[in-house]
């Protein structure tokens, strides 16, 4: 799983099991993050599959396991007979057509760019299910977590496959906020670009954020980039993280803040 939030606003997933009607449908695992800090858990009808998996979820899996999932096809929401459908912004025009003649209410909701961003859309989200208290508190708390302090340390965001999250990105902009200063430039990187463990271990940043877990080919490779980087000890800290912490902004902002700014007391 890698870059994963501004893929995972695009779509929804498969299909789940009985749906009750009359109740707020989900098909994004952001929107999902967000609706489990913030909805009346019994207004929700279904939520996206991403959540329902470790690697790619943003909301907790214990709230997951309440709720169906289904997807992005226009017959499966249809069907679902949903009050409202929250989406990401690049989902089908064509379901949004067909949900829209069926007279069925959508709401979209894009990438956020920033931490500010972030924040208005949890509260844009809340507001559409009337829910607007509880996402402004949300909101303050993101604001709060996010308070810029200073450190001055270079650190990286290194995910699985190699890939470095680069100025411009919401995760540069929770690194700033922890007083770190984003050593991607160092390399030559853009927003998201890869990494090779050879050009890190040659100018090692002081701090290194890398996933805690990983599957298949990239578990392989993660556990090669720690033995590794083992020879960096005394030169560069190393800091594992839940990689899903990135794959969304919302709630999810709030803990990859407390892994973010932990390192500055190591």
């Amino acid at each position: 799983m890698r870059i994963a939030w501004p893929l995972l606003l695009l779509c929804g997933c498969t299909q789940g099991s009985a749906i009750v009607p009359n109740r707020i449908v989900s098909n994004n695992p952001c929107i999902d993050a967000v609706l489990a800090e913030v909805a009346d858990p019994d207004s929700i009808g279904a939520i996206s599959s991403y959540s329902k998996d470790a690697e790619s979820r943003s909301a907790p899996l214990v709230w997951a396991e309440r709720y169906p999932a289904i997807g992005s096809d226009a017959e499966e929401l249809i069907a679902a007979r949903p009050r409202l459908v929250l989406s990401g912004a690049y989902a089908s025009s064509g379901t949004n057509v067909a949900l829209a003649r069926a007279g069925i209410k959508v709401r979209s909701f894009g990438v956020p760019a920033t931490l500010a961003d972030s924040e208005r859309q949890v509260k844009d989200i809340a507001d559409a299910i009337g829910r607007g208290p509880q996402g402004t508190a949300l909101a303050q708390r993101m604001a709060r977590a996010t308070t810029p302090v200073e450190d001055g340390r270079s650190a990286i965001i290194w995910t699985s496959g190699g890939f470095v999250a680069g100025k411009g990105t919401i995760q540069d902009e929770m690194l700033s906020r922890a007083g770190f200063r984003n050593a991607s430039t160092t390399y030559g990187l853009k927003q998201w670009d890869i990494l090779p463990l050879e050009s890190l271990v040659r100018q090692p940043p002081d701090v290194i954020f890398m996933p805690s877990t990983a599957k298949g080919d990239d578990a392989r490779s993660l556990a090669l980039r720690r033995r590794v980087l083992a020879h960096l000890r005394g030169r560069t800290h190393i800091v594992s993280f839940p990689e899903h912490l990135l794959n969304c902004g919302g709630p999810s902002v709030i803990e990859a803040m407390r892994v973010f700014r932990s390192a500055r007391s190591s």
